[in-house]
């Protein structure tokens, strides 16, 4: 938040902080400078007699740099810059109080951080005006820049994304190896024992924020020192990561039929392991386990460094195919009067992907190439009976094709469960030896 009042003048501040100093981010730097090339050269402009940009927004999930690339950037520029967060950002006479200063120093930079927040106006919660702030844009100093940040891009509304307002769209994802490294570093300067396996610790730590990575250098210190132990070990930070991200090990004796309980967990989660090993390998499993936490009672946990951006038919096919896996596992070991409540997550996706697949993505084969959500608006009945039946009937393909998976391989899925009862974690390198080499997979069905 920002430390300004409302009574404030606007202050032009300066930045120390370089892209040396954002851990991370190669493309979205590389990007960022040569923004910064093109910004200080108006005479490329000129020529092409198109006004110079005014803006950028810089979207991504909370913690990962955005605010820290926005101050780097005035840095790089060279431009005082002047920041806009919190309550100001629903003030319009304090934000076109900055944008005449601003005006007055130019070039400059004016940064609105988190434009996407939401504030309570007599009673009802509202976003900041988005239109005030393009007027604001549209009457400014070309030579003033505006870098706006926001946690989604459908955020912020499309008045304030327009041509001659912020021109650049620049995504901010999570953190990158590069950046989980560093962190990582940080911890590592802590007493800790050499045999930790860092690349290991780096996948594991996929998808949390620097202050995820913060709060776990804090946790590791505060159990090894609770233990008695003289260093972070590897037990410990791996621990410390599954608390973060699926919570604390639940008191075993607050699972009711634990030993029952945990079994059934164990074929359930053995058959999405198992099954998604043979139908999708390029989806890297980093563990699996059944130790009962606060928000799951056991779960799969993959490495996504390189997450798909396209999907296939087959993939998606096969995704669905997994995802029944955990039931029909569970219904093999224990019957079908036995079906409980586990697995509802995993139904509440298998089912969407189908549905997605048959109504947006055009996968169907008797449905066609059809997007249905542009029709919906016009007549929410068209194709209704046609497209129920065909959900059902790949729901129906689905199940049994999962079944024949499960049924093929229940040798194995039988042993990964034992393991898992035994052990309460299995690492993805065991589960490859496991599985053994390339497994034949069924072609899905012509039907579909």
């Amino acid at each position: 938040m920002s430390s300004h009042t409302k009574n404030d003048h606007p202050k032009a501040l300066r930045s120390a902080i370089s892209f040396k100093d954002v851990v991370g981010h190669k493309k979205v730097k590389a990007r960022l400078k040569t923004i910064i090339k093109i910004i200080q050269q108006p005479e490329l402009f000129e020529r092409f007699k198109t006004p110079l940009p005014k803006g950028l927004l810089l979207y991504g999930p909370a913690n990962v740099g955005k605010g820290m690339l926005a101050r780097a950037f005035a840095h790089e520029a060279d431009m005082p810059y002047y920041e806009i967060s919190g309550s100001l950002l629903f003030d319009i006479d304090y934000i076109k109080a900055v944008y005449k200063d601003a005006s007055k120093h130019t070039p400059s930079l004016v940064i609105l951080e988190d434009i996407d927040i939401k504030g309570l106006l007599q009673g009802t919660l509202t976003n900041v005006s988005f239109s005030d702030i393009a007027k604001v844009l549209e009457n400014t100093n070309a030579r003033v820049f505006t870098i706006a940040t926001s946690q989604t891009l459908e955020a912020v509304d499309e008045v304030l994304t327009a041509p001659k307002k912020l021109d650049f769209l620049i995504e901010v994802d999570k953190l990158d190896k590069d950046a989980r490294r560093f962190f990582l570093e940080k911890i590592l300067e802590k007493p800790h024992d050499p045999k930790i396996d860092k690349e290991r610790i780096v996948r594991y730590i996929n998808g949390m924020s620097a202050v995820d990575l913060e709060r776990l250098g804090r946790m590791a210190v505060l159990e090894t020192i609770e233990q008695g132990k003289k260093q972070i070990t590897e037990e410990i930070l791996i621990e410390q990561i599954n608390i973060i991200k699926y919570g604390h090990k639940i008191d075993k004796q607050m699972v009711r039929n634990l030993e029952k309980e945990l079994e059934m967990t164990a074929y359930h989660e053995a058959a999405h392991a198992v099954l998604s090993t043979i139908l999708l390998p390029h989806i890297k499993i980093e563990q699996v386990t059944i130790a009962p936490r606060s928000k799951t009672l056991g779960f799969v946990s993959y490495n996504a460094d390189e997450p798909m951006s396209n999907i296939t038919k087959e993939e998606l096919f096969y995704d669905v195919c997994v995802l029944m896996a955990g039931r029909i596992s569970k219904m093999k070991k224990a019957g079908n009067t036995q079906m409980d409540s586990g697995a509802i997550d995993d139904l509440s996706q298998a089912s969407f992907q189908i549905y997605t697949a048959l109504s947006t993505l055009g996968m169907d084969s008797e449905l066609g190439l059809i997007n249905l959500e542009t029709i919906s608006p016009i007549s929410e009945n068209f194709l209704r009976e046609k497209l129920e039946a065909r959900f059902l009937l790949w729901s129906e393909t689905a199940f049994r094709y999962s079944k024949k998976m499960v049924d093929t391989h229940w040798e194995i899925i039988s042993k990964l469960a034992n393991k898992l009862i035994e052990k309460e974690i299995v690492e993805g390198d065991t589960l490859l030896k496991l599985v053994g080499k390339k497994r034949k997979k069924p072609k899905i069905p012509k039907i579909l």
